[in-house]
């Protein structure tokens, strides 16, 4: 037999106060001694009572949600980003609802109709579609991360193309002529690009740029990506080193090299970029960009808080250096 939900009611019953007592307890309104907000408490307590988070949201016309949307939070990076903003969020009083939109616009639409029905006070969203960009009437304020293009939403990302300057100019003092840019963009004015192939310019070198057809999912597949990296190791100018826009696709690049026998970094010199605890753990050797994942959680979610409390969103993007954790894949400087 399903047992009733105690109500507002039974719990000043059981206090010994009044329904609005109990009401000025839960929203911290008006004086109230201690005794009498601890015996509401324990009233609540030994009833099992749950406030009606809706109903207190429009009452406080706040609902303390945020909506979070990644394309995948399977992804290392967007896993451990959704994990710093949860934990700053929650910090703040706040709870998530967390979106996986599996890269497609049409999940996404529905996402945030659900979240937009919910009430959030904000979305901060990382997909890669032009869906939150063109959503009409959208008024909760929104922040993106790392999609600086396509819309007019503040971003905050990591300074992708002044460390990606940094990484190229590492690797050309590390005896690397021959490099190539491994990704998955098919944007020509992308900013990691834009920095890889200003360090090479700098030194007098070309830019060549390999782009696998897209996997069908999220992790990188080797029917892909080795069809790719085994025309460019039979070219004639054979690579000296593979720089990959993830730590994924570099994992990819590691296992293609074993199976060709090639020795890393004798032969063939890798790094990634993201440098996420997840990679780290399943390629500790790899040399890699670490995104700076707290600070750029602090930045969005200040952005969200302010603008729930009236105040202007920021405008443009808000570029936070990232470091080079310089390991085994690389040869000393």
């Amino acid at each position: 037999m399903t047992v009733p939900q105690p109500k507002l009611a039974d719990v000043a019953a059981a206090a010994g106060v009044s329904p609005t007592t109990v009401s000025r307890v839960l929203n911290d309104r008006g004086y109230l001694s201690q005794k009498t907000k601890d015996a509401v408490h324990a009233a609540m307590a030994e009833l099992g009572y749950r406030p009606n988070a809706i109903a207190r949201s429009l009452q406080q016309r706040s609902s303390r949600l945020v909506g979070v949307i990644f394309p995948t939070v399977a992804h290392p990076f967007y896993g451990q980003m959704a994990e710093a903003l949860e934990t700053r969020l929650a910090g703040a009083g706040y709870k998530v609802l967390l979106c996986d939109s599996a890269g497609r616009p049409d999940r996404e639409r529905r996402h945030l109709d659900m979240l937009l029905a919910n009430q959030v006070d904000g979305i901060i969203t990382g997909a890669h579609s032009q869906v939150v960009g063109d959503y009409p009437g959208l008024r909760a304020p929104v922040v993106t991360i790392d999609r600086p293009k396509g819309h007019d939403f503040p971003d905050v990302s990591c300074d992708n193309r002044t460390v990606m300057r940094e990484l190229t100019r590492g690797l050309i003092a590390r005896g690397a002529r021959r490099i190539v840019h491994l990704t998955s963009s098919r944007d020509p004015e992308a900013p990691r690009l834009l920095g890889h192939a200003e360090a090479l310019a700098e030194a007098g070198l070309e830019p060549a740029v390999l782009r696998p057809e897209p996997s069908r999912g999220w992790w990188p597949d080797p029917e892909q990506i080795d069809p790719v990296l085994d025309r460019a190791w039979e070219a004639e100018a054979t690579p000296e080193a593979v720089m990959c826009s993830n730590d994924l696709l570099a994992a990819a690049v590691l296992s293609w090299a074993r199976r060709r026998g090639l020795q890393v970094p004798r032969d063939l010199q890798v790094t990634g970029f993201d440098g996420s605890a997840a990679s780290r753990i399943f390629c500790p050797e790899l040399s890699t960009v670490v995104q700076p994942y707290g600070a750029m959680a602090r930045e969005a979610v200040a952005a969200i808080l302010a603008a729930v409390d009236g105040e202007p969103l920021p405008a443009g993007t808000r570029e936070l250096p990232a470091t080079i954790d310089w390991r085994q894949t690389t040869r000393p400087a």
